[in-house]
């Protein structure tokens, strides 16, 4: 038996034999972890060389751990659709490569009595053996899995009837070979997934429809009886009448309007549905079940020659994101989640390899120490190294990161005060960062401040506790949260939210949560305060060099 090290920080005993070797592109082996949890250890044939791809691999294994976490809290699957994909949960690297991959091994609900998967082509080769009900349950559940990945701007790649499962006793679906995953600006077709989903979906709720070879929809093979408003998503997906590829429906549409057609009309179980929120949160806005259009984000524009470390950042993005803008709000700091208070105002806008075996890692423990010191802190000051994609916070609540951008310090609506803290303390630079929950109702926004040393950065955090203070609260420049910073500001000023600081190494953060509806209620700070404080938690070098 050998035992790896992956980047999580945790060991894995990996079985001497190999569990399936026929793969083309990697060999498999059982292996278990510290709980003594069985996983899937996949050794790549080929390391992955590029530092871009390692980076995303390594956000997509942050993706599926949250994941997994957000299950074990619950004491099991929460039912929703995000884990239903089978994410990377860990990853195995030897000197500057990636040799490998930590899988949760698939459901057994998922596999046939022999142990191999019940895979969607094989449900589509027994029509008869379903009845409509459970067919168009499957059908839903699978674009609202889709929708947990597209809601997180990632591209599948290889949506095949093969890399889906399904349950013979329920409705439910489950995604596999994830190793493709990678950012949406990142893929030569961004818009695959969707055109893949509505074949899937196509095959499933028609599965004795067969149109001409190589066209899988033709409005005239269609059944009359089928809804309009269904055909009318498939005569999109297809391109029929002229269609480009990003009128394709997105899985979110595909999810609203089957369970409009499908949801109340059949006789069975009750379709799955995902858990975007848990209950005690407030009903999600009206519309939410109609048809939506597809969500389109602008990549940020080229910075000017002078913002080389704005040039850098944009180098280095994973995931299509727009430069955010600024709205200040006055605030005080408090260390260890010091809560703050609000009301101001300003306006800005591979060497290639073969194996069979897996190598012993050679992993050593990262010393923190090394952040307290710029001279010694190898972390690169971006958004993609200091905040994460995504997070959930203490309520459940799913929040995805919109936009960022790398600032200076001092801005000129800051307070006095604030910028003479920061100017003396010698702050270098600003990331800032926005996030949104999935119900697109709240805005967190995010400050992460650099200092040469941990001293710096603890006398402007003390030098301040205590005083009014103007920091900046952040917006997408456009679509979901752009009015935030776009309002009036005396309504702004009025609505509810939740701020809290927070010093750490020789980094100062900053959050700031408030409803995009800038509604004013104090019992809804609780739901604000879930998410500034948990962010808190998980921003800073840190998310970069993970837990060891």
């Amino acid at each position: 038996m050998v035992v790896v090290t992956g980047l999580s920080g945790e060991s894995y005993d990996v079985d001497g034999e190999p569990f399936y070797a026929a793969g083309s592109r990697s060999v498999q082996y059982l292996c278990r972890d510290p709980r003594g949890q069985q996983r899937l250890y996949k050794l790549y044939r080929t390391p992955v060389t590029a530092p871009d791809a390692i980076e995303w691999a390594r956000q997509a294994m942050l993706f599926g751990r949250q994941t997994m976490a957000a299950g074990d809290a619950a004491g099991g699957s929460t039912g929703a659709a995000a884990e239903a994909v089978n994410w990377p949960i860990d990853l195995i690297q030897h000197d500057s490569s990636l040799i490998g991959t930590v899988l949760p091994l698939i459901p057994v609900d998922y596999l046939q009595p022999d142990g191999r998967p019940r895979t969607l082509d094989q449900l589509w080769a027994a029509p008869g053996q379903t009845a409509p009900y459970f067919r168009a349950g499957l059908a839903i559940r699978l674009s609202d899995i889709i929708r947990a990945l597209e809601d997180r701007q990632l591209v599948h790649g290889d949506l095949t009837p093969k890399n889906v499962l399904w349950q013979a006793a329920a409705p439910l679906a489950y995604v596999i070979d994830t190793a493709g995953l990678a950012p949406a600006d990142r893929v030569r077709d961004r818009y695959r997934d969707r055109y893949d989903l509505a074949t899937l979906v196509y095959r499933t709720l028609l599965p004795d429809t067969a149109g001409p070879p190589g066209v899988p929809w033709e409005a005239g093979v269609a059944p009359a009886s089928l809804d309009p408003r269904v055909r009318a998503l498939f005569d999109r997906a297809f391109g029929n009448g002229g269609f480009a590829p990003d009128a394709r429906p997105s899985a979110a549409e595909w999810g609203d309007v089957l369970r409009v057609v499908y949801g109340a009309a059949t006789s069975g179980p009750a379709v799955p549905t995902v858990g975007f929120a848990p209950p005690a949160t407030p009903a999600a806005p009206a519309g939410w079940f109609g048809p939506q259009p597809p969500v389109s984000y602008q990549p940020a524009p080229q910075p000017d020659s002078s913002n080389t470390a704005l040039k850098v950042i944009l180098g280095v993005l994973l995931v299509v994101l727009v430069i955010a803008i600024g709205v200040g709000v006055v605030v005080l700091s408090g260390k260890d989640d010091g809560k703050n208070k609000a009301a101001g105002t300003t306006t800005t806008t591979t060497t290639a390899t073969t194996t069979t075996a897996p190598p012993t890692s050679t992993t050593v423990a990262f010393d923190k120490s090394t952040l307290n010191q710029q001279a010694a802190d190898k972390t690169p000051f971006t958004a993609d190294a200091m905040l994460p994609q995504s997070f959930t916070d203490s309520k459940g609540v799913v929040f995805t990161r919109r936009s960022t951008g790398v600032k200076d310090c001092v801005a000129a609506n800051m307070s006095q005060n604030v910028k003479t803290a920061l100017q003396n303390n010698k702050c270098q630079q600003m990331v800032t960062g926005t996030y949104i929950d999935q119900s697109d109702k709240i805005l967190t926004s995010l400050e992460v401040f650099a200092f040469p040393s941990n001293t710096e950065a603890e006398a402007i955090y003390n030098g301040l506790k205590g005083q009014n203070q103007t920091w900046d609260v952040w917006c997408p420049t456009q679509g979901v949260g752009a009015s935030v910073c776009q309002s009036n500001l005396d309504t702004l000023w009025a609505a509810t939210y939740s701020s809290w600081g927070r010093q750490q190494y020789r980094y100062l953060y900053e959050a700031y949560s408030l409803y995009i509806s800038l509604a004013v209620d104090t019992s809804l700070a609780p739901n604000l305060d879930a998410p500034s404080r948990t962010l808190l938690q998980l921003v800073g070098p840190d998310n970069y060099w993970k837990p060891r």
